[in-house]
């Protein structure tokens, strides 16, 4: 059985770098995990202080990484 594992990244658009990281949860699909991330990223953005966003120019990027789940007998 696959899965998808959602996890948001708080990044700098001037350094390049990523400044933190959110394991969201697992999903069922890759659809599924795509759809919630932007739902997701969206909701963790709107929480960010807005000067903080302009001077360090953040935004939240996700991935969603495949995860493999053997069957237990």
């Amino acid at each position: 059985m696959i899965k998808f594992v959602l996890i948001l990244h708080l990044c700098s658009t001037l350094s390049g770098k990523c400044l933190d990281s959110q394991y969201v949860g697992e999903l069922p699909n890759h659809y599924t995990c795509v759809k919630a991330g932007y739902v997701e990223a969206y909701k963790s953005f709107e929480t960010l202080d807005k000067e903080e966003i302009n001077q360090q120019k953040l935004a939240i990027r996700f991935e969603c990484k495949e995860i493999k789940q053997e069957k237990v007998w």
